[in-house]
């Protein structure tokens, strides 16, 4: 049903959303260590989005699998346009410490897996499938990533490092 052009273009959709949401929370923060964590934060969405966009399709479409590549690019683009996923905005934005934005940042990710995983039925083409497999694989590994800082802090002083 979807081609992994949809597919490349809604996760690119996501990060942008979820680049948007940590920059806004950071300009509301009032911490500079949560300040710095929601920039950090931002900055990865930016580049998972900047290497999504540098992934190829695997295959040329007829002009009917581009219609309904444009149909389809539609669909999804409207589901996660302007919404930033299942990211919490207004939690982030009253994050009292970073490891209350490594959290949300966790549970962010973790949905933006589940949602890929749910895609992965709705591609026919096999190498188009891996290539989304690699962006879960991405996605997990920026999970990963955080739960290390998680067990990183020491819960009296809040900070990545005491």
């Amino acid at each position: 049903m979807f081609t992994f052009g949809d597919i490349k273009n809604i996760a690119i959709q996501i990060e942008r959303n979820g680049e948007d949401s940590y920059l806004r929370a950071s300009k509301v923060s009032t911490d500079p260590k949560i300040t710095e964590m929601l920039l950090w934060m931002a900055e990865q969405e930016r580049k998972h989005a900047c290497w999504f966009s540098s992934l190829q399709g695997t295959k040329e479409l007829n002009p009917e699998q581009q219609e309904m590549e444009n149909v389809g690019r539609t669909l999804l683009q409207d589901m996660v346009k302007g919404n930033s996923f299942l990211l919490e905005e207004e939690s982030l934005e009253k994050s009292k410490s970073v490891k209350d934005v490594l959290n949300i940042s966790i549970s962010f990710e973790e949905d933006t897996v589940l949602f890929y995983q749910f895609l992965l039925d709705f591609l026919d083409d096999d190498q188009d499938r891996e290539q989304l497999e690699r962006i879960i694989k991405e996605e997990q590994s920026h999970i990963v990533q955080l739960e290390k800082m998680l067990d990183q802090i020491d819960e009296p002083c809040d900070k990545l490092s005491c």
